[in-house]
Formats: structure tokens, sequence, C-alpha cells
């Protein structure tokens, strides 16, 4: 009875490798949850991963050090400024190549109209069309190739070669000016910022609690920033005590007024939804960073696949 080797994924100097194989090498995408350790605090600034310190929230709910954020955006202004010079200089230099293609074609058309012209009927015949004096450009008896040049340049069949190679055009849209937040990658000014002030705890400072309830706040919560006050207190105590009336501290609050904070981390999957982290490893048989089945005397391979040997 024949053997059918095709199916024999897996064996032995097989090429094709299961999948346990393949998880072993550390070829594919690899998926992890983030735990409680990875993740920030619902006071940590996004961009320092630490306390925030004279915290400022942005309509997405994103926290950040004052100081930090105004860096951040103070870089942003300087790279999209040497980004506009950097484009500005290149629409300069193409509109320099498009007056002396201009300037060529010129030269070519007043050449085609003397020799027309001047050099008899038999200069006429030969002389090009004013179409293929447009495309050559005018050339002088120093620049004109010579016999060999033009014999060796015929021979030049070869696509690959760089003479023969054509180079695409790089055009570089225009640069943007407008500053983004780190985090959601949205337009920010400096106007959207909201400073932010947490109520603490008389009895222990370092611990933040709801100005209304009293109650202590925590990544579990669903927090919501009061942009009149910049009072941070959970979504249910606004929802019950403040929405309906509209008023806090004396001041108008609106829907639009509220920001939602960004929770922070707990490690549970209900609670951090988007909280994992992907990578994909290109690795295979044939990198040279593991080994290959039954071609080495070593039993273990780098990435933890046993061979039976």
């Amino acid at each position: 009875m024949p053997q059918r080797h095709s199916k024999n994924a897996g064996g032995m100097n097989a090429e094709a490798m299961t999948y346990a194989e393949r998880k072993a090498m550390g070829f594919g995408t690899v998926q992890e949850r983030l735990g409680k350790d990875s993740q920030g605090n619902f006071h940590d600034c996004c961009l320092t991963l630490a306390p925030a310190v004279d915290p400022v929230c942005t309509p997405s709910g994103f926290l950040y050090s004052k100081q930090a954020i105004l860096e951040n955006l103070l870089q942003q202004k300087k790279e999209n400024k040497r980004k506009l010079r950097v484009w500005e200089e290149e629409q300069r230099a193409r509109s320099d190549s498009k007056l002396e293609r201009s300037l060529e074609e010129e030269e070519a058309r007043k050449e085609a109209f003397f020799r027309v012209n001047h050099e008899g009927a038999a200069a006429r015949s030969s002389a090009p069309d004013l179409a293929t004096a447009r495309e050559a450009p005018a050339t002088t008896s120093r620049d004109a190739p010579t016999r060999d040049e033009r014999e060796k340049a015929a021979d030049l069949r070869a696509f690959w070669l760089p003479s023969k190679t054509p180079e695409a055009e790089k055009r570089a849209e225009k640069p943007s000016m407008a500053c983004r937040c780190p985090a959601s990658g949205k337009k920010l000014k400096l106007k959207d910022l909201v400073p932010v002030s947490f109520a603490r705890d008389p009895d222990d400072p370092k611990r933040y609690i709801d100005p209304l309830l009293k109650d202590q706040l925590t990544n579990r919560d669903a927090l919501v920033v009061i942009k009149a006050t910049g009072a941070v207190m959970k979504k249910k105590t606004y929802e019950t005590l403040v929405k309906p009336d509209g008023v806090y501290e004396g001041s108008k609050v609106s829907p639009k007024d509220v920001f939602e904070l960004q929770k922070g981390g707990t490690g549970f999957a209900a609670h951090d939804r988007t909280s994992q982290s992907k990578k994909h490893f290109a690795v295979g048989i044939g990198s040279g960073l593991a080994d290959v089945r039954g071609q080495s005397g070593s039993s273990v391979s780098r990435f933890g696949l046993k061979f039976n040997n």
C-alpha cells in the first residue's frame, strides 16, 4: 500500500511543521494580556507614566502632567516647522527644474527653426520636427556623444543596469501643522487642555476621593471631569446629583462640558478590554535562529522545541 507522504505533515524530514512546532519555534503572532503591573492608574500621566503633576486633561479623557504635555507639543511644533521647510525646498527645486526644462525646450525650438530656414533643403529634410526637438534637449558639438559612445549605448539593453533603470519622482505632501495628542492621535490645541484637581482624603492625602460622596476613587470606577471647575468625580455621582440640576459649585454644567476620564488598569479581562499586547515573529526553520529538525546534534532547540532523535 503506498504511503501518503504529503499527508504526514510534521514528521521527521518533512517540510511542513505542525502548529505546536511553529509555536515552539516562535513563528506567528503572539498575544498576551497585560497585567495590573503593566498598566497605569487613573491619576498617572500618559507620558511620564508617573502620578501626574499639575494634571491637565484632554477632551478624550487622557491625563498628562502639564510640563510634560507642553514640552511634547513644543517638540511637535518644531518638527512640523522642519518638515515644512523641507517641503518648501522641494517645491522650490521642482519649480527650478520646470523653468530649466522650459528654457531647454525654447532653445531646441530655436535651433529647429534655424536649421529649417538657414541650412537649405537637405537640412530641411533631415531636421527633426518640433515635437522631437521639444523632447530632446539642446546639445552642442562638445556635448554630442561620439560614435563609440552611441554604439556602446545601443548595446546596453539590460533593464537592470543603473543607467537603464528609471527613477520615480519623489513628491512629499505638504505637512500638517496641527499638533496631536500622544495617546489618542487626535488633533490637540493648547486651549483644549483642562486643568484637573483631585479631591484628597483628609485622613490620607495619598488617596483621592469623590468630592460629593467622599468615597475613595479607584481604577475600577468610571470617572468624569467637570470642565468648569476641573473636579473629578464618579460618573454615577455626576448622573445622580449634578446632571439633573446642571449646576456644580455655582457653575453651569452641560453634558458637552463633561469629559470621561480614561480608566486605570485592574488586570481583569472584563474591565481592561483593550489591554492586550501583540507581536509578530517571522522566525522559521530557515532563519538561522532555530535548529533544523534532524540536522543538528542538539536535542532541544533555542525556542524549547524538543526533538525525538
